[in-house]
């Protein structure tokens, strides 16, 4: 048996096979011999140390692989405590090897409160990584509070009537992915917005699903969530009509090829509304490797005529980890953007000319 204690275990501590341990002390031990990904933070110091000590665990995770258990009464006990075991290993072999799982993220409220929303990531293959939860998403989820009603952005100065009065916000997430900005910015708002939440196809289940996880939370907060496909590399056809557009476009780590920043700032032209009060709210990592294409963003967003309302840099720290097994520490943008005076409402008949 395993006993209560605030200092990691050794692995010698742990149910030894030549004891021929019961399967429900196999599984306990392999239940405190489990790893989460590195936990995301605006500090470093964001870890809880091991429950056992790491000396030794592999060897003791291949050992009960190589068993036959014999001792154990059934097949599917058996088969539990291999699959068990292996997930152990797999999850030592770096973040991209983790099974799926769900995790916990707090979102911070105008009020002192937290908000908690529960995410499923399936296990991270090279061809779903927008199925993850990127450090740029977290840090744009727990800023969204201090922004306030998008109305409060509107420039005083401006004589442009508001699209938005008194009928509920419309927003829009770009490449929501686990939807974790979305879901955020949706149970802040409450009843006083919409918000749909949009990925590639093979994104949108997971996406949907992680919306039914939170349910409780959306219905407490009033909150309307729904979800759907944007390929940003498609042009609408029809455009989407005045009505159709909206009001709040919201966007994290959208930037991870060449092609982005166009199709980003594509799709950004037909949705969002062209009164003074839209606003497109970003958050990107500043990776060295992307510069270029933050810096093509930037550039294309001013031709779109969009100006930056507020920005700045803050860092995060993401469930990578560095070489040295440390906390990796990720530089991010974030910037709010509205139209300026000569690319308002007033004007936008010449704007839908593609």
């Amino acid at each position: 048996m395993i006993s209560a204690t605030d200092e990691p275990l050794h692995v010698l501590d742990l149910p030894q096979l030549y004891q021929k341990p019961s399967g429900t002390d196999l599984v306990k031990a392999l239940a405190l011999l489990s790893l989460q990904p590195r936990t995301f933070g605006t500090t470093a110091d964001v870890v809880k140390g091991p429950a056992v000590q790491p000396a030794g665990v592999t060897r003791y995770l291949t050992s009960i692989i190589a068993s036959q258990l014999a001792w154990l009464e059934t097949d599917e006990l058996r088969e539990a405590i291999w699959d068990a075991a292996a997930a152990r290993l797999s999850e030592r072999s770096g973040r991209t090897a983790m099974p799926a799982m769900s995790r916990i993220f707090n979102v911070p409220t105008s009020s002192g409160e937290e908000y908690t929303l529960t995410l499923h990531e399936p296990s991270i293959t090279a061809d779903n990584l927008g199925m993850k939860t990127w450090v740029s998403s977290y840090l744009l989820s727990r800023r969204l509070h201090s922004f306030g009603s998008p109305r409060a952005l509107v420039p005083s100065a401006s004589t442009t009537p508001s699209t938005l009065s008194q009928k509920p916000l419309r927003a829009l997430e770009l490449g929501a992915g686990t939807g974790l900005v979305g879901l955020s910015f949706a149970a802040l708002q409450g009843d006083s917005a919409t918000v749909h939440l949009t990925d590639l196809p093979e994104i949108v289940p997971n996406l949907a699903h992680n919306v039914a996880l939170n349910v409780e939370l959306l219905n407490r907060t009033g909150a309307t969530v729904t979800t759907g496909l944007l390929d940003w590399s498609v042009t609408p056809s029809p455009l989407p009509t005045a009505e159709e557009q909206f009001d709040v476009i919201l966007a994290a780590d959208p930037l991870y090829s060449p092609n982005h920043p166009k199709w980003l700032v594509d799709t950004i032209k037909p949705w969002l509304s062209r009164g003074l009060d839209a606003r497109v709210v970003v958050e990107m990592p500043l990776r060295d490797a992307y510069l270029p294409q933050v810096k093509e963003f930037r550039q294309r967003m001013g031709e779109l005529g969009l100006a930056v309302v507020e920005e700045g840099e803050e860092v995060g720290y993401d469930d990578w980890e560095s070489p040295d097994g440390g906390a990796l520490a990720v530089n991010c943008w974030w910037s709010i953007w509205g139209w300026t005076e000569r690319y308002n409402g007033s004007t936008a008949g010449s704007y839908w000319e593609w």
